[in-house]
């Protein structure tokens, strides 16, 4: 017990210096076209332990700076409403650079609208901090953006699910079923920690309207143990593009979160049935007529949940209302499997 306790310490020890280490290197980039604003912002990031951050005057000097960086930079603030190029551009164009698909960029701004904070995890972003600036909150959402740097560089183990790796088809094989992948090339399609940073942020500036819901694939398992890593992902895309239909122009944002499940945010306050909603969905799929590689059926089905509406209590955090989400497509899933499934009447009359 007495070697454990000081392994313990040991690791705590560690832990901390590394994260003091990051956070005083961690580059920085922020992006606003306010000279006073530019002149507050590394002052408040010294102040929270942030001493390397460069400034940019409007989206074209910024991609200016990106481009001509010796070393990319490791997090970047925006700031939405700037002329010219606004922020979310900005945040859309940043994305399209391979070096920074996976950077944590932090929105800036005073607009608490629901139009702006929709378009800005639409294009990319990670997170969304409010002005005027509080120096906590901005610390915490940098200490954020730090702990899922040192998650994806591999040197501390966070539970951070915005971390979550990227489908490759350079692989032969797909990651544990478990993990929460990102499909790259799919807009509305983001990671879990994005999509709860977006569900707060509609909390915090009193935005209702939403339903959450979850689609669970049915047995993901015997798909995930046979299926290559390009028709994994196929698979997945193809559930993907079926849901993106079946909600046409609601423009839902969406995250897949492992074994077979999606967290979908829908913002229409008037939901149909989740019964008529699964069943378009799967008629959808119904006819793709998915196949694997050699030519066999990918029998693709799945369950939708009944949805929830978002809960602001502190008592039931975001990953609370996933997990019940899930939950409630898992059930489904099990009351389907009880009774036979109807004949697909695509492939029936397709040979």
């Amino acid at each position: 017990m007495v070697t454990f306790s000081i392994y313990g310490r040991l690791y705590e020890f560690i832990t901390v210096v590394a994260f003091s280490i990051l956070e005083a290197y961690m580059r920085i980039l922020a992006v606003d076209d306010d000279p006073f604003i530019l002149e507050l912002l590394p002052m408040i990031g010294q102040k929270a332990g942030f001493d390397k951050m460069s400034t940019a005057p409007s989206g074209t000097a910024a991609l200016d700076i990106l481009a001509n960086s010796e070393a990319p930079f490791e997090c970047l603030l925006l700031d939405i409403n700037m002329p010219g190029m606004d922020g979310i551009e900005l945040c859309a164009r940043v994305r399209e650079v391979p070096s920074y698909r996976k950077v944590p960029i932090i929105m800036l701004t005073a607009m608490k609208e629901r139009e702006f904070i929709d378009r800005a995890f639409e294009a990319g972003a990670t997170d969304y901090a409010s002005k005027p600036f509080d120096i906590v909150e901005l610390r915490t959402r940098l200490r954020l953006a730090k702990e899922l740097i040192a998650a994806r560089q591999g040197h501390l183990e966070a539970n951070d699910k915005s971390s979550q790796p990227t489908l490759s088809c350079e692989s032969d094989t797909p990651p544990p079923l478990s993990d929460a992948v990102t499909i790259e090339g799919i807009k509305n399609l983001i990671c879990e920690g994005a999509l709860e940073n977006y569900l707060k942020q509609l909390s915090n500036a009193g935005l209702g309207g939403s339903n959450i819901f979850a689609v669970k694939i049915h047995q993901i398992e015997a798909i995930h143990s046979r299926a290559s890593m390009a028709e994994f992902s196929y698979a997945l895309t193809e559930v993907t593009d079926a849901i993106f239909n079946a909600l046409g122009a609601t423009k839902p944002l969406m995250s897949y979160v492992g074994n077979g499940a999606f967290i979908v945010v829908s913002n229409t306050p008037h939901f149909e049935t989740s019964e008529k909603l699964e069943s378009e969905i799967q008629n959808a799929l119904d006819e793709k007529n998915s196949e694997y590689d050699n030519g066999e059926p990918l029998d693709l089905e799945v369950s939708a949940g009944s949805p929830l509406r978002p809960n602001t209590s502190a008592m039931l955090s975001v990953r609370d209302t996933f997990e019940r989400a899930i939950a409630r497509a898992q059930a489904r899933v099990e009351e389907k499997q009880k009774a036979p499934r109807p004949v697909n009447i695509y492939s029936a009359y397709s040979v």
